[in-house]
């Protein structure tokens, strides 16, 4: 499925490119995304080719934290009406789930879920495309950016994690967010304190809010989510815990397995067939970006045992994973 985004995620690229000797047109038309999408914030471009470019411009420029200083150029303004809404959220809790409803107007290939335990709260990204590693740090350092936009800018999250591997300097990272992120973790997400969820937003306007989500509410009606991105959605997060059937999901979902099929059926696809192209690409994210053991991929994309990850592998790759890791290795030093 193609993922499709506003131009928008592509803000200071040009500048940044520029600055370290890149010439960003070329970089986009390798990545088969448009020139005006430079300049034009509001252009619909692939999400894939958008995550192309960030990844791209780093190994060709040798500028390890290029995702995380296109991070600290954002402004709440890059998202649009989205940034809009949640500024005029009365607390944390509301802006962070309006951000997870009208998400996709940004990037549909993204998603955000917001867990909560006794002390604890965790904001979940997940995406539905492989993701390198400049697109983990600019995504972390946006989301990190947009509550501090809200809360103040000495607000500090209790812990920010990714899946990608340590890099050899972490001088970036202490920089933009203030602190060094937990490497190789099962997702890519911030760790805060529950009360932070109840603290007041300060720019909170409610008439203005109003105003501003009919307008999202009639977009989101015309969208008419597929049913088969939530189930996709819900892969994604269940995946980790090995309890990823269908059945849990139709539970999620709020209906019966036969239902499920159904109208997964109606979309041209099945239960079977997103949960095995989920796979695929969370496999290829977590073998090129990561140095995680094989069993701990295996693990996190819910397989019983190593061995039945590595039988499922090699029939959708036609080579194992240790092979795979190493052919994406030398491309990376061909590059």
């Amino acid at each position: 499925m193609s993922y499709l985004g506003r131009s928008a995620g592509l803000t200071g690229y040009l500048e940044l490119a520029r600055e370290v000797g890149l010439d960003a047109y070329k970089l986009a038309a390798a990545a088969g995304v448009p020139a005006a999408a430079l300049t034009d914030p509001d252009l619909k471009i692939s999400s894939s080719g958008m995550g192309r470019m960030f990844e791209q411009a780093a190994e060709r420029s040798g500028v390890d934290d290029f995702g995380l200083r296109i991070a600290e150029k954002r402004r709440l303004s890059n998202i649009g009406l989205i940034g809009l809404l949640i500024r005029e959220q009365p607390n944390l809790r509301k802006a962070l789930k309006t951000v997870a409803q009208y998400v996709w107007l940004q990037n549909e290939a993204y998603s955000l879920h917001l867990e909560e335990t006794e002390d604890l709260a965790i904001v979940k990204i997940t995406m539905a495309l492989p993701i390198g590693r400049q697109q983990t740090d600019l995504v972390l350092g946006v989301s990190l950016g947009i509550m501090r936009s809200l809360l103040g800018d000495t607000w500090k999250p209790l812990d920010l994690c990714c899946l990608h591997a340590a890099p050899a300097k972490l001088d970036a990272y202490k920089r933009v967010f203030g602190r060094v992120p937990l490497f190789e973790q099962d997702f890519v997400g911030l760790i805060i304190k529950r009360s932070d969820l109840d603290a007041p937003i300060a720019s909170a306007d409610p008439a203005m809010a109003s105003q501003v989500s009919r307008y999202l509410v009639q977009a989101a009606a015309q969208r008419g989510t597929a049913l088969s991105d939530k189930v996709r959605e819900l892969i994604m997060l269940l995946l980790p815990s090995g309890d990823c059937t269908v059945d849990r999901v139709a539970e999620r979902l709020r209906m019966d397995r036969r239902t499920l099929h159904r109208r997964l059926a109606a979309e041209g696809t099945s239960f079977s067939e997103i949960l095995d192209l989920t796979r695929c690409a969370h496999a290829e994210s977590l073998l090129t970006n990561s140095e995680r053991s094989l069993q701990g991929v295996s693990d996190l994309l819910g397989f019983s045992s190593l061995s039945a990850f590595a039988h499922w592998f090699r029939r959708r790759f036609n080579c194992t994973a240790s092979a795979y890791r190493a052919d994406q290795q030398r491309l990376e030093l061909a590059t």
